[in-house]
């Protein structure tokens, strides 16, 4: 019985150690296979189309047989989080997003963004990093042009959050943009029934003539431009577009050069006219007449008319916004009850009038849209434009 149990053993032993080394030549063989399938499969997925990507993936793809393939996302991406910055080199390249689908994205989540410190959406940040090239940042101009609503109140901010933080244009964007425009008086003319774009174009001009006071806003200023932002001003436009195209010109005053041009286009006569509306009961038209006042007080000035704040009437008015505690580029009208800006920061004024103790009210009219805060503030409290 002993005999019979050692043979019994040695003969498994023998053929469980044959049936390893089958197994041991086969299943490299069997997994090289598998893994060649799984990248076939991949390959077809992937969304490239350049021909650099299919010499890699072919070099690629036995050494990567074995690679961790992760699990698909199982719930969509957060729109305000950040993209990551390139791809390993299993990524698929992400798609060419619609230029115009982004600016419409970030007009849709720009209001939910209340705290400086929170990241920008998803959709800006792509569309920062298309405008690194000048196609890129020649398209994202034209669709925020082409697509931002007349009837959204945020989207001239969007317009100037946008390209304030872009890169700067080259001198060979600007020309081309110039080109691609193509505005004159004749075009401000043009789809007068469809204010929205001259109204986007205007405010794109006005932050651009910001953002590049000095050489460049000279170069940009032409005289086609000019004369296409003049026309604007007439009564035939839209209030919303004679209001953009005012506050164009006025950031292009900001380069001494352009402020001659533009004065010696004669505007303070049709800043006379527009200044009637300061007390008109339509909202946009009472911004117009708000602007020309304060262009013909501050910039274009007019030979022989009297400063707005020499005539004004201040018998009844026992606190006003201080306009010695006010930051740099906040607008305050004559009688000091009326502020506004135009500028990409965020500006802020103090009252003249002190509260310590009691019980106190204000009331306020708030007459255009945008982003604005009112409330208390103590006198220690700093003016901070960012």
């Amino acid at each position: 019985m002993i005999v019979v149990a050692l043979v019994v053993f040695y003969a498994s032993r023998s053929l469980f150690q044959g049936l390893l080394l089958t197994l041991e030549h086969h299943i490299p063989r069997f997994l090289g296979a598998l893994g060649a399938g799984s990248m076939g499969n991949s390959c077809v997925c992937r969304d490239d189309s350049g021909a650099e990507d299919n010499v890699d993936s072919q070099g690629r793809q036995t050494e990567n047989s074995r690679a961790h393939i992760p699990e698909a996302r199982s719930h969509p991406r957060d729109p305000v989080r950040p993209p990551r910055r390139g791809r390993g080199p299993h990524e698929p390249r992400r798609k060419k997003q619609n230029v115009d689908g982004l600016v419409l994205d970030t007009l849709a989540v720009i209001r939910t963004l209340v705290d400086n410190d929170q990241e920008p959406p998803y959709s800006m940040i792509t569309l920062h990093e298309m405008a690194e090239t000048d196609e890129g940042w020649l398209e994202v101009v034209q669709s925020l042009i082409r697509v931002i609503p007349l009837e959204d109140p945020l989207g001239p901010a969007v317009i100037t959050l946008l390209l304030d933080e872009c890169p700067l244009p080259t001198k060979d964007a600007l020309q081309k943009l110039t080109e691609i425009l193509n505005l004159s008086g004749a075009a401000a003319c043009q789809d007068a029934c469809h204010p929205a774009k001259h109204r986007n174009t205007t405010a794109v001009l006005g932050c651009l003539a910001e953002k590049l006071a000095g050489p460049a806003s000279i170069g940009l200023l032409s005289p086609g431009i000019l004369e296409y932002l003049l026309h604007s001003l007439n009564f035939q436009s839209h209030p919303t577009v004679m209001l953009f195209a005012l506050i164009a010109l006025e950031k292009f005053a900001q380069t001494s050069e352009n402020k001659m041009t533009v004065s010696e286009s004669c505007i303070s006569d049709q800043l006379i006219l527009l200044e009637k509306w300061t007390d008109n009961p339509d909202y946009l038209k009472r911004q117009v007449g708000f602007c020309a006042q304060w262009s013909l007080d501050n910039l274009f000035l007019k030979e022989g008319r009297q400063f707005t704040y020499e005539k004004v009437d201040l018998t009844n008015i026992r606190a006003m916004l201080n306009s010695n505690d006010v930051s740099e580029y906040l607008k305050i009208s004559p009688h000091g009850l009326e502020a506004r800006c135009d500028a990409s920061s965020f500006e802020s004024v103090r009252c003249t009038f002190c509260v310590d103790s009691g019980v106190w009210y204000y009331e306020v009219t708030v007459i255009t849209s945008g982003v604005m805060q009112i409330g208390w503030a103590t006198k220690d409290s700093k003016f901070l434009n960012h």
